[in-house]
């Protein structure tokens, strides 16, 4: 008995042909959909970049305006120290003088979009990184500044404030005690007072200078994107 023979006519070709298909096809979904998410990422840097753009104008402006009083008190208190320092105990300007250790500059950063991306965990969007170290630097530099406020504003509640209540009538300034302004402690007040403004000032200053080469970037940034 003669044994049957099967022959088999695969097309090798065209099952080639048609695993090739198959692969171009899913590298061409898997190359859009890398494009469509790479397109999403930039989309949302752009966004970060021009909320931080619009949010450190803001703060700018801020701190300058702080920085602005904070040297006009500083001016005030030099003038009362060596007013002080030259025993000039008559200068009718020391009341006004003494009253500006009572009016404090604060400057409020607005860290919103700072937070918003830091706990979304997409600071990584940010793909320039001199841009993500300035922004880094720039907002340290807020905490920096806001705990020179604090010193200085702990002193005046702790060392000030007391003083003015012992000593002065606030409703218009005039003393309670007499020759306070020649006691050793007031004049200890002052310089002491002094010494944190310039530490404050100081603060300023820096951030200022960390804010502004900031922005510079973030204005180029704006610049090239919105394009």
């Amino acid at each position: 008995m003669k044994k049957l023979k099967w022959k088999l006519g695969i097309d090798w070709k065209s099952k080639l042909i048609d695993l090739l298909i198959v692969i171009i096809g899913i590298t061409i979904a898997f190359q859009l959909n890398n494009f469509k998410e790479s397109r999403k990422s930039h989309a949302q840097e752009v966004d970060y970049l021009n909320s931080f753009y619009e949010e450190n104008r803001d703060n700018e402006l801020a701190l300058s305006s702080a920085l602005e009083f904070a040297l006009k008190t500083k001016n005030d208190i030099d003038t009362l120290k060596q007013v002080l320092l030259s025993k000039d105990y008559e200068d009718n300007r020391i009341k006004n003088l003494s009253a500006s250790m009572m009016a404090l500059s604060d400057f409020h950063p607005s860290v919103v979009t700072m937070e918003n991306i830091t706990e979304s965990g997409e600071f990584k969007l940010i793909s320039d990184l001199e841009y993500r170290e300035k922004l880094i630097d720039t907002y340290n530099s807020y905490q920096t500044t806001s705990q020179l406020e604090s010193i200085l504003s702990d002193y005046v509640n702790e060392y000030v404030t007391p003083f003015f209540f012992k000593n002065i009538r606030f409703s218009d300034f005039t003393s309670l005690q007499d020759n306070f302004i020649e006691s050793p402690e007031f004049e200890n007040i002052v310089i002491g007072y002094d010494a944190l403004l310039s530490q404050k000032i100081k603060g300023y200053e820096e951030n200022l200078k960390k804010l502004r080469e900031l922005n510079q970037l973030l204005t180029t940034a704006n610049n090239v994107y919105t394009k």
